[in-house]
């Protein structure tokens, strides 16, 4: 069990990590946690230990996890309350939450996405659950998209991938390693299908030409000779659309 720390009526708790780098004692907040890093060997108690730090800033981590909170309820219920709208193909779809006899999040998608939670949930506990449901939900969609345009490329060029991942790698929507495995960031499910289309058919077409020089392009432009339109697709989506 994390210790806490009581400030007036509140409990707060929290974890320590102890840091060789650290010089001095700092704290974190999140809307996950209360991270105490300290220098090594820094004891728990006593008067340089970490309960005395946290009550020296008792005040300020009062405050502090509050305004985060709060700030936390706020992006939830601007993205994931009923009327909220999340990216998906291209679109910005209307979300209506309902509680709902469910043991988990369950989603559909018919022109809107119409969201079951368990009634059992609070107000915060809801929105989260709401927005860890979509993470999984976009996810499953994105490798199941993913590994159908895969299919359609590997049969027209003869090759076949390792595998068909969906990942959430921060530099390149797609990549195909030398392990022959398809990586697409399954943000991509936010994007145009068009545009998805060329990212997996980019990739794949790698197992044949693994540079960007002029065969990569030929070869492409064989299989998707639409290739630049669906590009720029991709291009101007990225550009006006926050991915989130």
């Amino acid at each position: 069990m994390s210790p806490s720390v009581a400030i007036g009526e509140a409990l707060i708790p929290y974890e320590v990590r102890e840091s060789p780098k650290a010089k001095k004692k700092r704290i974190e907040v999140t809307p996950e946690r209360v991270l105490v890093v300290v220098p090594a060997g820094t004891p728990q108690m006593g008067p340089e230990g970490v309960e005395a730090f946290l009550l020296t800033k008792r005040r300020w981590l009062y405050d502090a996890t509050r305004e985060i909170a709060e700030q936390h309820r706020r992006v939830l219920t601007q993205r994931y309350a009923s009327g909220a709208r999340i990216m998906y193909r291209g679109r910005r779809l209307v979300i209506a939450v309902q509680a709902a006899d469910v043991d988990r999040v369950e989603i559909d998608c018919r022109s809107r996405f119409h969201v079951s939670v368990p009634r059992t949930l609070d107000d915060l506990a809801r929105l989260e659950a709401v927005r860890d449901g979509f993470d999984v939900w976009l996810h499953e969609r994105a490798l199941k998209d993913a590994r159908a345009f895969a299919r359609r490329y590997q049969v027209k060029l003869g090759v076949e991938a390792a595998g068909i991942r969906a990942g959430d790698q921060q530099r390149a929507w797609g990549t195909c390693g030398k392990d022959k495995v398809v990586r697409i960031n399954w943000r991509l499910i936010q994007a145009p299908a068009a545009a998805m289309e060329y990212v997996v058919a980019h990739e794949v077409c790698h197992l044949v030409e693994r540079h960007h020089g002029p065969a990569f392009w030929e070869k492409l432009g064989e299989v998707m000779p639409d290739w630049r339109e669906r590009k720029a697709a991709l291009e101007a989506w990225e550009s006006e659309h926050l991915v989130v």
